[in-house]
């Protein structure tokens, strides 16, 4: 869960939207709104949703009071989804990319099922109406306590949504032998997160999953200990006339606070970990690296000199590494020359014991360059590497999809091979100029042949949706491709294609597997490793094409993955443990056992024993009526918001703001009115239309400002311009065009308004054009990037003419990743006084007053001029953190003064999935605090401080 959505099926990171014109499908319950290629996902998807919640209500006793929008896009070419759950306004996204064979969520019936079941359980759980009368009142009129009445600790939301995803399907998180194999292992370590790390991780290894994995057994554990109608009787308890929190409701249903019954969950969880590794076999393996925290894809380039291995550290910065894999010997002899001179020093000492291994020399290292994460890396030859990352979709450049890239590590030369491909795994062809590819697209997933240097694609496989392929393996030789393949209701399935005679044979599994994945081929093309699970267990296995027989190389005393064979013959694999993944080396000599019982059905076991379960899963083909996106089809809720200045005045926002389901169409009327003085007051509407790229925006306004009470010196000599009245109208359009990390946005602005000084009329009128363009280079660790406005004024005020311009130029990037920027901005006028000082507001913007020189920590007014020049800086310790800032003012080429400080602003404002699809009441919410000294010639040099709550369309 992130921010707002609460309940996202994984722990997810900008979203796809707007520029594909979306359509409505509108079911008794749903309605489900979709882009054109998505239109089967999304008829299917309808059917599915109304039989999930027949059956939720069978289970369950509780439905949804209001009709719930469900949106169908795949804005990461990944698997996920979530919901933000709210009395009147519930909303799912299912995304519909469908997992892959090797993730935690790859056990199920179908993706489509999963994915609606889990999301809509979120809806069912946090939106019950409370039984409050007054605060379900409120929670009608206003989204902020409306979402925060819904809000349960993380990992309550995530298990018990997951806990419903397997008790209804007899599959899911609580049924999988990977994710049972992990928790064993972390158990037998004494690594079970504890209760306060529950909800958000602490920093370990796969923590911030456990809100999923552990809060589901424990959920499980409660309702198998107590009985289910004992749990479910703390969602009833939330919902109360009596306000109660969830420990609340939880310690009066079950006698003792949820921390104190987790401790004896991990106790039990971890007696029967323990108790099931003493039988386990000794493996005969070695330690060959120690990776520092997550290391995934492993593999050996063709002359086995190297290994490539994908590495992320706790922060989630991904790095492709390669080493030798030859022993590190110059490490060795440094420890043993280390421990000799510490001997001879004292030779009572005792010497440190040799570590398990010296690991291997890292040779080379990538970094994301303008692109996200870096994925399935395989060797093309001993000097270069091809991998996929995530890049802009050609047609939505706020969605992502994977293509391919070749890494030359000599040369540390990155090139981008494929354009709009949109594939996850791949395998690269003998000639090298061919690859073999899981091509993902509107929820499709398939197998094609991609010729690289033409881009020519060649389907290989079906291309229905239900049907997910991964791991596209050549052997050696090119003669055989290996795959594998998920069909509805079906385990994962194993083949082998001839690529001569194009027969295809499908690889025995054990019998009762449920989790079979990453397969890999030896040296001689002859034996094919994979990974499979049965009985909890996350297990080596090794079919021999030539003796058809199949062997179980591991038993259970490690979580594997990702074989290789070396030159040698010993097999390299990644071992799990609660510190991350590490390289072992099994033997050679190790031959395992003979696997004589063998699966003999495709389908996969289903271990729930609940009376109300969902049917298998099915594609519903049935066509349904849909019409065009309807931005018309608004909702609305109270706003309140308020601002802090103490160099001018606190400001309290009160209104009403509305918007359709995507924010095409958005709008916020209301009134300003200064606390405790009468600084600033007057009432505003403002509306937003947003098409694709382009914006329009019109605002009407009228307000008095008066700012002879701030806390500053007034010129009596301008008396006049420090007492004003505005009333008029405001309208802009803008238009974005993006190429890349390269964005130009051009605008045209108009103003009419009439302006009282000083008892004195005046028409106002002005036009603005300008230009603002930016681009950035990112290395992850390193970025550069840089930003250039430009804006020119033609206006009148009465029977005068003035003209002007405001320029801006920043440099910004990151150094070890430390955010920082340096900026100057320089803005003039003639026949016309700039006003330096003061805050933006939703009352109060650069349409509404455009000769404002907004600084938070200044006065408005503090002082006038015809030209301004602003100089400054800042560095911030992690992206999203607080800057320490600098900044000096000079009004006609005379310094004013200077101020230094921290400063932080968020601004909920679409650019992010978790306030893209957020209620109107919280969408375009912003949040902004800083402190400072400011130190002038013309003030006594304070100390001011800033804090708002309040929105900016």
């Amino acid at each position: 869960m992130k921010n707002l959505a609460a309940g996202s099926l994984m722990s997810i990171p900008s979203i796809g939207y707007a520029t594909p014109s979306w359509f409505t499908i509108e079911t008794e319950h749903f309605n489900v709104h979709y882009t054109q290629g998505h239109k089967s996902w999304a008829e299917s998807a309808a059917h599915e949703l109304e039989l999930v919640r027949d059956k939720v209500i069978e289970q369950q006793q509780r439905s949804l009071e209001a009709k719930a929008d469900v949106v169908v896009f795949d804005p990461y070419h990944g698997a996920n989804g979530f919901a933000i759950p709210s009395t009147d306004k519930p909303l799912m996204a299912l995304f519909t990319t469908p997992p892959q064979s090797d993730t935690v969520i790859s056990n199920s019936s179908g993706w489509q099922q999963l994915l609606i079941l889990h999301e809509y359980i979120h809806l069912v759980h946090l939106s019950q109406p409370n039984r409050s009368t007054w605060r379900q009142t409120l929670r009608d009129v206003w989204d902020p306590y409306d979402i925060a009445l819904a809000v349960m600790p993380r990992w309550v939301a995530e298990g018990y949504a997951t806990l419903m995803e397997s008790k209804m399907t007899g599959r899911g998180r609580l049924y999988d032998n990977y994710t049972e194999a992990l928790l064993t292992e972390f158990a037998r370590q004494g690594a079970l997160l504890p209760y306060s790390a529950l909800n958000n991780g602490n920093d370990s290894y796969l923590s911030g999953s456990m809100a999923y994995l552990i809060g589901v057994r424990y959920l499980a554990w409660l309702e198998k200990n107590y009985g289910e109608h004992t749990l479910d009787a703390v969602w009833t308890r939330m919902q109360a006339v009596e306000s109660r929190n969830f420990d609340e409701a939880f310690k009066g249903i079950f006698g003792d606070h949820p921390a104190k019954l987790y401790k004896r969950f991990v106790a039990e969880y971890t007696y029967v970990s323990m108790a099931s590794a003493q039988a386990l076999p000794e493996l005969d393996t070695q330690l060959w690296h120690d990776f520092k925290f997550d290391a995934k894809n492993l593999r050996l380039s063709p002359n086995s000199e190297l290994v490539a291995v994908t590495e992320r550290d706790s922060k989630g910065r991904t790095a492709l590494n390669v080493y030798t894999t030859q022993e590190n010997t110059e490490a060795q002899e440094d420890f043993t020359r280390t421990q000799r001179a510490l001997l001879e020093s004292d030779p009572k000492d005792i010497a440190n014991k040799a570590p398990d291994t010296f690991g291997r020399n890292k040779k080379y290292t990538l970094t994301p360059e303008n692109f996200a994460g870096i994925r399935y890396a395989r060797w093309k030859d001993d000097k270069t590497l091809y991998f996929i990352a995530s890049v802009q979709k050609p047609d939505n450049q706020h969605a992502v999809q994977g293509e391919l890239f070749q890494w030359h590590i000599e040369r540390d030369e990155v090139t981008q091979l494929t354009q709009n491909a949109g594939i996850r795994r791949f395998s690269i062809s003998k000639n090298t100029k061919a690859i073999v590819a899981e091509k993902v697209r509107y929820g499709y997933s398939s197998l094609v042949n991609i010729e690289l240097a033409s881009g020519t694609e060649t389907l290989l496989s079906n291309n229905q949706l239900g049907d997910t392929f991964d791991y596209p393996e050549f052997a050696p030789n090119g003669d055989y491709l290996a795959f594998l393949k998920a069909s509805l209701n079906q385990n994962w399935q194993l083949y082998i294609r001839n690529t001569q005679n194009q027969s295809t044979l499908q690889v025995p599994a054990p019998k009762g597997y449920q989790f079979l994945t990453q397969p890999s081929w030896s040296a001689d093309g002859r034996t094919l490793f994979y990974v499979a699970g049965v009985n909890g267990q996350i297990n080596l296995y090794a079919y021999h094409l030539d003796s058809q027989q199949l062997k179980q190389l591991s038993h259970g005393q490690q979580v594997v993955n990702s074989p290789q064979q070396l030159s040698d013959g010993n097999l390299l694999y990644l071992g799990v443990s609660p510190e991350g993944p590490d390289a072992f080396q099994l033997s050679k000599h190790h031959t395992g056992s003979l696997v004589t019982e063998l699966s003999d059905t495709k389908q996969a076991p289903k271990l729930s024993t609940a009376k109300v379960q969902l049917e298998d899963a099915e594609v519903f083909t049935q066509p349904l009526q849909s019409q065009a996106y309807d931005k018309w089809e608004q909702s609305a809720s109270m706003t309140l918001g308020s601002q802090y200045h103490s160099a001018s005045t606190s400001v309290l926002h009160v209104g009403v703001k509305g918007s359709d389901f995507l924010e095409e169409l958005s709008w916020h009327v209301g009134l300003t009115k200064s606390l405790g003085d009468e600084t600033l007051a007057g009432g505003f509407a403002d509306v937003k239309l947003q098409q694709g790229n382009t914006q329009w925006r019109a605002k009407l306004f009228s307000l008095d400002l008066d700012t002879t009470e701030q806390n500053s010196l007034v010129d009596e000599s301008f008396l006049g311009r420090h007492q004003q009245k505005r009333t008029g109208i405001a309208a802009q359009v803008s238009h974005t065009y993006r190429q890349g990390t390269f964005s130009l946005t051009g605008e045209a602005a108009a103003h009419l308004s009439q302006l009282e000084m000083a008892g004195t009329d005046y028409d106002q009128q002005w036009l603005r054009v300008g230009l603002a363009q930016s681009w950035q280079y990112d290395k992850q660790a390193f970025s550069i990037g840089q930003q250039i406005t430009a804006q020119w004024f033609d206006g009148a005020l009465d029977e005068t003419d003035w003209q002007g311009y405001n320029l801006g130029v920043s440099i910004f990037g990151k150094a070890f990743h430390m955010p920082m920027y340096v900026q100057a901005e320089q803005m003039k006028r003639e026949d016309a006084l700039l006003e330096l000082g003061g805050f933006q507001s939703s009352l109060v913007d650069n349409t509404v007053m455009a000769n404002t020189i907004y600084k938070p920590d200044l006065p408005f007014l503090a002082d006038t001029g015809e030209r301004y020049q602003g100089y400054g800086g800042g560095i911030a310790v992690t992206e999203g953190a607080p800057w320490l800032y600098y900044q000096q003012h000079q009004l006609d080429s005379a310094v004013f003064g200077q101020s230094y400080g921290l400063k932080w602003t968020t601004w909920f404002n679409g650019q992010d999935w978790s306030a893209k699809f957020a209620p109107a009441g919280i969408s375009d919410m912003r949040l902004d605090f800083g402190i400072s000294r400011v130190e002038s010639e013309q003030y006594e040099n304070e100390n001011r401080a800033w804090m708002g709550i309040w929105f900016d369309l």
